[in-house]
């Protein structure tokens, strides 16, 4: 698994929402956020940077609710923040040893073209592939 998949899958773990697999309808996606479903979380880079770099990761999490629905993207945000910050271990599985800071919380990104609301939060993660 990639660092993307990696956490998206920890979120799924920790019971934040399902992931999206071949197997599995969920929520919770990496790389992409599709246009369904309305209340979807997605794990996407800024810079992936590679196991083991000082300069770490840096992720931004999406967070989208149903139209008109303000609260529960934000409030979800928020619930990812209290779940990654300081984690400080291996991610779920097999996933890679990893320290999360959180750099900027539930950013208001205003509503998409169906009216559903975004927040984006940036994440730094060191990480180590064993």
């Amino acid at each position: 698994m990639n660092i993307l998949e990696s956490v998206c899958d920890h979120l799924d773990f920790l019971g934040l929402g399902i992931m999206n697999t071949d197997e599995a309808e969920g929520n919770l996606f990496w790389g992409i956020l599709p246009d369904s479903p309305d209340r979807a979380l997605a794990v996407m880079s800024t810079d992936s940077a590679y196991g083991g770099s000082a300069a770490g990761a840096r992720i931004q999490i999406f967070t989208r609710g149903p139209f008109g629905e303000i609260r529960v993207p934000y409030e979800w945000a928020v619930d990812v923040c209290h779940a990654l910050e300081g984690f400080h271990g291996f991610l779920h599985g097999d996933g890679p040893y990893v320290r999360i800071e959180p750099v900027s919380i539930a950013q208001g990104a205003g509503a998409d073209t169906s009216g559903r609301y975004l927040y984006v939060s940036n994440y730094r993660i060191f990480y180590c592939d064993y």
